[in-house]
């Protein structure tokens, strides 16, 4: 259980860094930074941490498939 946390700021740390260039960019594609934060928050090792530290929060974790099926 040591390694959530580390996995998780560094999660965020990288969708701070996707907004901050989107905010930045002159040139801004919405739907493009959503989909890199998606791909961020989304990763195996991310969601894993997640649900180890907060089980009981599954319900509100959106399935893979519903993702798909937005973007």
């Amino acid at each position: 259980m040591n390694d959530e946390l580390p996995t998780i700021l560094q999660a965020i740390r990288a969708a701070q860094a996707e907004l901050a260039a989107y905010l930045n960019s002159a040139d801004r594609n919405a739907e493009l930074t959503i989909a890199k934060l998606v791909g961020i928050l989304e990763r195996r090792e991310v969601v894993r941490a997640m649900r180890l530290l907060h089980p009981r929060d599954r319900a509100a974790i959106v399935p893979q498939s519903t993702l798909a099926k937005v973007s």
